[in-house]
């Protein structure tokens, strides 16, 4: 069983935030409860919806792909949803589906609020492709040592 709660929003952002914590499963009913009040707070208008998922113990296809729904529904909208927190199941999801191309997952409430615009690199955010990388050549090493 999964809940769901509303945490205390500290920090003011260019968009009004909406936190949200997660504990428990991340599934197709908690991602319901989080699309209803994430949907509710974009009524005014755009949202920066922040989710903690630091207490996440499993997570379900279903979450994943309602997780992504969201998104999009939020940044239609002209807001944004982002993660924050570390999770076991969450990262190892993050790795098998690559979560982190899509939405990235920050370390804390306080880098997701900014974007991680103070970080040289959000967390789990894809590296750039370098065409130059791809055809580089690689150093020959003569010798056994």
């Amino acid at each position: 069983m999964s809940t769901l709660s509303h945490a205390s929003n500290t920090t003011p952002t260019s968009l009004s935030s909406f936190d949200l914590t997660l504990t428990g499963a991340l599934d197709a009913a908690t991602v319901l409860a989080i699309r209803q009040d994430s949907a509710k707070a974009a009524t005014d208008g755009p949202v920066l919806v922040l989710l903690d998922v630091a207490a996440v113990t499993t997570v379900g296809a279903s979450g994943v792909v309602g997780l992504l729904e969201v998104l999009h529904l939020l940044r239609a909208r002209g807001g944004d949803l982002r993660l924050f927190g570390s999770s076991a199941a969450l990262e190892t999801t993050r790795l098998q589906a690559h979560l982190g191309q899509v939405a990235r997952i920050y370390g804390t409430r306080e880098e997701a609020v900014d974007g991680g615009q103070r970080l040289e690199r959000a967390r789990h955010q894809a590296t750039g492709f370098r065409w130059l990388n791809l055809f580089a050549r690689r150093r020959r090493i003569l010798g056994w040592g």
